[in-house]
Order: C-alpha cells, then structure tokens, then sequence
C-alpha cells in the first residue's frame, strides 16, 4: 500500500526547476556620513546639526544648556554609563 520510497519517478510531482549557483556579490561600500556637526554662523551664534535639523542658539543659550546638561548628567546613576 505504501511503497512511496520505492518508486524510481513520481508522475504527479512537479519538479523542482533546475537553477544556477549565484555568486557572491560584494555590497556596495556606503559613503562616510557625517553624524553631527558643531559650528559657528556669522552673526555669532552657535549651531549644532544632527541629521535634518539644525539648532542654532545665543551663547547665553549655550551656556544655559551646558548648565542643564550637568544636572541631568549628575541626577544619573553611575550603571547607566
């Protein structure tokens, strides 16, 4: 009754097509990105770019945010370096 291993061809089956190895192709080497960029303008203000979006402040700005900065740095826990 089940003799299927038995069977040199099975008419009912569609076979499998034939294909070739493909070989290896190397990946395309990405061009180096620049990640964030600190700057000044022209009119004296400080500019920090990151991906699309530019914040630009005062040096009182600048200052400010170094001030806030430490806060939070200092309110971490030293396990989450």
């Amino acid at each position: 009754m089940f003799n299927w291993f038995k069977k040199p061809e099975y008419k009912n089956v569609v076979p499998f097509p034939k294909h070739e190895a493909v070989p290896y192709i190397e990946p395309p080497k990405k061009a180096e990105q620049e990640y964030y960029s600190i700057g000044v303008t022209s009119e004296g203000k400080m500019t920090f770019k990151t991906g699309i979006t530019t914040l630009t402040m005062t040096r009182k700005g600048c200052e400010d945010l170094i001030e806030q900065l430490t806060v939070f740095k200092n309110q971490m826990h030293e396990d989450d370096e």
